[in-house]
């Protein structure tokens, strides 16, 4: 009994949807790739299983939410969670991106991705005191 309102916590995702090349190659966009990889890393300390993704050009986008995909430059990307705070906090570290709730969908739905995202240009000016993430990072954060 205990069990199934955990459960279906876990049924309900959420999403932030943008253009891919801002949350995968923005150099103004740093704290995209460092959020997901400090969430990663605390998940991995807890002993919790990860439960985000980014998920490229999603399916649902157009089918389910026509308005906003409008407001979307194609090729686009989710991140996608069943942590609504999480989500929440991450729009607004993020800023430049749409909220969508994902009511009603199973997790293959949420995570199902459409095109994969082309290749992108290097910056041509990296300001951040570290080295350029490696090219397509973001690949090890989609469902497997």
């Amino acid at each position: 009994m205990l069990l199934l309102p955990y459960l279906l916590v876990l049924l309900q995702w959420y999403g932030l949807v943008a253009n891919a090349e801002f949350f995968c190659n923005d150099v103004q966009n740093e704290a995209m790739a460092e959020q997901l990889r400090e969430r990663v890393r605390y998940f991995q300390e807890q002993g919790r299983e990860q439960d985000f993704f980014l998920v490229a050009n999603p399916t649902w986008l157009d089918a389910k939410f026509p308005a906003q995909a409008k407001q979307v430059k194609r090729p686009c990307m989710a991140l996608v969670s069943s942590d609504k705070q999480w989500v929440t906090f991450m729009k607004l570290r993020l800023d430049r991106v749409l909220k969508v709730d994902l009511v009603g969908m199973t997790a293959a739905e949420a995570l199902s991705a459409g095109e994969p995202l082309p290749e992108f240009k290097k910056p041509e000016k990296w300001t951040a005191p570290y080295a350029m993430y490696s090219p397509r990072w973001w690949e090890k954060f989609y469902p497997s």
